[in-house]
């Protein structure tokens, strides 16, 4: 229809267009006429009066200029004619396109009313005025079967539907939706009283008619209706499923007391058999003389099962179960109950009541104040302390809140770390506070949030400490520094003033040349004074130590009372202590004044592991544990006198820190290193002090381990002499299990088979070798030689000792004597040493008599010599058992050779 108008118009102002240039062509023949006349009757009076007429020329240019209009009009005209034939053209052009538009058009509503009439469902097409324009037959039909009048262009959508009301089922509840996107669509679904299901649909058109849809979904109906029957169906077979393999017993009583349904398991936590229950049995009928029965009393199950509301109570069973009763009313009348063995989780309970107890005794016993807040601000915990400090009852602590407890002020000044703790955050800090209007003090307080399954806050604990002394002090030292930091800062100064006018004095480079090598001559001398002045205290503390050690050995040689043997076995612990205390720190003078460097060497490492076995088996033996020691014939480079120092550190903290266990020296074979390692299963090393161990005058528990006299330098000097020959520490451990020490030594560039023939396996032959054998000792201390004499007699060695190289000078008694070792200290009186006594005694007696050189001399130099003479070196302050595994090993080397 749109398209019909749009061309008949088109049409219209295409007509008009071409009557006004039929009308303009008219004129401008008309007036092309007129000229043409004027022209002729011009032309005739030219062609008359050309030579009789006097203004002949003036006729000639009129003429002229009026053939010149003529022409322009003549042009005017043609180009009319031109635009006239156009729009005849148009004109026709636009009668085309109306024709077949109007084709166009008929063929769509031919089209329309063939889609309308192939579609399934009624359709039903109504105007602005909602007067009906067009209905399919289906449409038409379904009126004229339920007797239903219409008339096209007549009847609205109002009487059409008010005509339906009476077929429609009004107990059947009619839905109804609105679309809102993209065009509004209504949808009603009601039911007609024949069963059929009709879903209309209301539309409107943008001209503002509307279409309706009617569309039969009683198929549809009916299958939701199949498959929500079925789904009740399953719904209900899953429930009783449910219900069958619950760990609950479950009864549904109905408003009269009689049972609808139950479990298997209520069967068998009332003891009732299948066969004796049925469904509408009196439920109080069926407790009565079960399991259950007799759990409650004759009046406390009506009670709990006619009470007006829910009920939940705890009863414990003859055969020593906790069940859970709960009942719930329902709504309709009746009520659920549930029976739930609750005996593990009573059992908990209980002991989680006896762990509360337990942990209330420790906090009770800590100085500190401990207290737990809820998200309410409430306290729900607090010890001893916390009572104390405030003057309060735990009664008047617990569910009050904070603001209560502590006071408004203190309260304020706490709520900003609250709030941090409140969102999650560990809080630490320090606040001064008076307390009783007494003096200030400082208290450090930590809150820890607490925090449920989710991660969400429900509450913090609260630790608070009085460290008013300590900080006293932290400000007395920083008072104290500052003061030290401004003196400092003065002499600074003053040397800066006498730097400037020392530079001002030097005039000439050559005395500062000799000034230099002045104070070089003066460093050197005062290094050469420190090396001997250690060497000397070295000497002069550890020879009373020796002559100490060794008495003492002697006395434990010796039958002696019990009272006198723990008394000599305490005197003997006190000297070790003393001992490890001053080698320690000897050690690490001399590590700091860069007095020892290594001997490098190819080894196997086999001997010196074996010697370090046999030396601590008595150790751990003594202690009740277990040594285990895995050897190794590998060639490794190090210095063989500083690597058993560090091993013996390490096997030595080992037994101090292992209680119980064993203890393992071990070996790994590494690509470019062989690994060493002493494992224990002491107390173990926390994460954070595996770096701090290392540091001098560190050590683990030590407020713990009272006992131990060390220093916490044992592990300083293994770290120091390690880098000292460039070896690789490491260390694991696990608190409380234990810790694994590893030292990782280069491999030597020759085999054991080079090393073999000048090297034999020293072998412990305790006392196998010591019987009768003659031993002098050379030392200049007597008290040194009395202690030998005593201790090597207990051994069954026959002793002669000296204290002057006087006394070597009578070489027919040197001879005579002919001893079979000799025991000789380095320092002797007057300067002399012990390789002077033994050039006396290797003139008289050849080179064949095993020597042991004992010092306290720790420097490479001297341990090089006495290597270079093949003789045994041994440190002061000498332990018996070494000495003795030295001995025996010499005298049977001898022997075999």
């Amino acid at each position: 229809m749109t398209r019909t108008n749009l061309a008949s118009s088109k049409n219209s102002d295409l007509t008009g267009k071409v009557d006004h240039h039929r009308n303009e062509l008219e004129q401008l023949r008309y007036e092309n006429q007129k000229l043409s006349k004027i022209n002729n009757v011009l032309m005739r009076r030219v062609e008359m009066g050309w030579g009789n007429h006097s203004d002949a020329y003036q006729s000639f240019e009129d003429a002229a200029l009026l053939a010149d209009k003529v022409k322009e009009r003549t042009q005017k005209l043609q180009q009319t004619l031109h635009r006239l034939e156009e729009s005849n053209q148009k004109l026709e052009q636009a009668r085309l396109d109306a024709e077949r538009n109007r084709q166009a058009s008929d063929q769509a509503r031919q089209r329309l009313n063939d889609a309308i009439e192939s579609i399934s469902d009624s359709f039903a097409l109504f105007d602005a005025d909602r007067k009906m324009v067009m209905v399919n037959s289906r449409c038409g039909q379904f009126w004229r079967k339920h007797n239903i009048n219409f008339e096209i262009g007549k009847t609205t959508f109002q009487e059409i539907t008010a005509a339906s009301l009476p077929y429609v089922d009004m107990q059947a509840k009619a839905q109804k939706t609105v679309g809102m996107y993209p065009d509004p669509i209504t949808h009603t679904i009601f039911k007609l009283k024949d069963g059929t299901w009709i879903q209309m649909s209301e539309r409107k058109t943008s001209e503002g008619d509307l279409v309706v849809i009617y569309t039969d979904i009683t198929n549809i109906k009916q299958s939701e209706e199949l498959r929500y029957e079925k789904a009740m169906a399953e719904q209900a077979q899953v429930l009783k499923s449910t219900l069958e393999n619950m760990s609950q017993g479950i009864a549904l009583v109905n408003a009269k007391g009689n049972i609808e349904t139950w479990n298997k398991r209520f069967l068998q936590l009332a003891g009732i058999q299948k066969s004796k229950i049925t469904r509408g049995d009196n439920y109080l009928e069926l407790l009565q003389g079960s399991e259950l029965d007799e759990s409650l009393s004759e009046s406390e199950l009506p009670s709990m099962l006619l009470s007006q509301g829910d009920f939940e109570a705890e009863k414990t069973l003859q055969s020593g179960k906790v069940i859970l009763i709960k009942r719930h009313l329902i709504t309709s009348g009746g009520y659920l109950n549930s029976y739930t063995d609750i005996t593990e989780r009573s059992l908990n309970q209980q002991a989680l009541q006896e762990s509360e107890q337990r942990i209330r005794l420790i906090t009770d016993a800590m100085p500190a104040l401990i207290s737990y807040v809820n998200k309410d601000m409430c306290y729900e915990f607090v010890n001893r302390e916390f009572e104390k400090w405030f003057h309060r009852s735990r009664s008047e602590i617990i569910s009050h809140h904070l603001n209560e407890v502590l006071g408004e002020e203190e309260f304020n000044k706490l709520y900003i770390y609250i709030e941090r703790a409140m969102q999650g955050q560990s809080v630490n800090f320090e606040l001064e506070h008076r307390h009783d209007g007494g003096n200030p003090r400082i208290s450090n307080k930590t809150f820890i949030p607490h925090f449920d399954q989710d991660r969400n806050v429900i509450g913090f604990f609260t630790l608070e400490q009085d460290v008013t002394e300590q900080r006293r002090t932290a400000k007395a030292l920083r008072h104290a520094y500052d003061y030290m930091e401004q003196r400092v800062n003065q002499r600074t100064q003053k040397i800066s003033e006498i730097n400037l006018q020392l530079r001002q004095e030097i005039e000439d480079r050559q005395l500062a040349e000799k000034s230099l090598i002045a104070a070089k001559s003066e460093a050197d001398r005062a290094n050469e004074s420190k090396s001997k002045f250690l060497a000397a205290t070295s000497h002069d503390l550890l020879q009373p130590m020796n002559s100490s050690r060794l008495f003492v050995a002697a006395l434990n040689e010796l039958s002696l009372s019990d009272d006198a043997q723990k008394l000599l076995s305490s005197l003997s612990y006190s000297l070790e202590n003393l001992e490890s205390l001053i080698s320690a720190l000897v050690d690490i003078s001399k590590l700091e004044a860069g007095l020892i460097e290594p001997v490098l060497e190819d080894f196997s490492v086999n001997d010196l592991l074996n010697n370090l076995a046999s030396e601590f088996t008595k150790q751990t033996e003594s202690k009740n544990l277990r040594f285990r020691f895995s050897g190794s014939t590998s060639v490794v480079r190090s210095d063989p006198y500083l690597l058993a120092r560090i091993l013996r550190n390490l096997l030595s903290n080992a037994v101090r820190y292992t209680n119980e266990g064993s203890i393992l020296l071990g070996v790994r074979r590494r690509k470019s290193a062989l690994e060493i390692q002493v494992c224990d299963t002491g107390i173990g090393i926390p994460d954070d002090k595996l770096v701090e161990i290392f540091h001098e005058f560190n050590r683990i528990d030590g407020k713990k381990r009272r006992h131990d006299q060390g220093l916490g330098l044992g592990l300083a000097i293994v770290e120091k002499l390690a880098g000292v020959m460039n070896h690789r520490i490491s260390v694991t451990s696990t608190e409380g299990q234990g810790s694994k020490f590893s030292i990782f030594i280069p491999y030597g560039s020759k085999t054991a088979q080079d090393l073999s023939v000048n090297q034999v396996t020293a072998r412990d032959r305790f006392n196998s070798h010591l019987d009768a054998a003659n031993i002098l000792i050379i030392d200049n201390d007597m008290e040194i030689c009395s202690g030998m004499e005593t201790l090597l007699q207990g051994w069954g060695c026959e002793v002669t000792s000296v204290q002057t190289l006087a006394q070597l000078q009578d070489h027919n008694w040197l001879r005579a004597l002919a001893p079979e070792l000799i025991i000789a200290d380095f320092h002797l009186d007057n300067g002399e040493t012990g390789f002077d006594a033994l050039k006396i005694t290797e003139h008289v007696l050849g080179k064949s008599v095993p020597v042991i050189m004992i010092t306290a001399n720790y420097t490479n130099e001297l341990r090089q010599q006495v290597r270079e003479k093949g003789y045994s070196l041994l440190n002061k302050p000498v332990k018996p058992h070494k000495m003795k595994l030295a001995i025996s090993n010499l005298l049977s080397n001898k022997q075999s050779s």
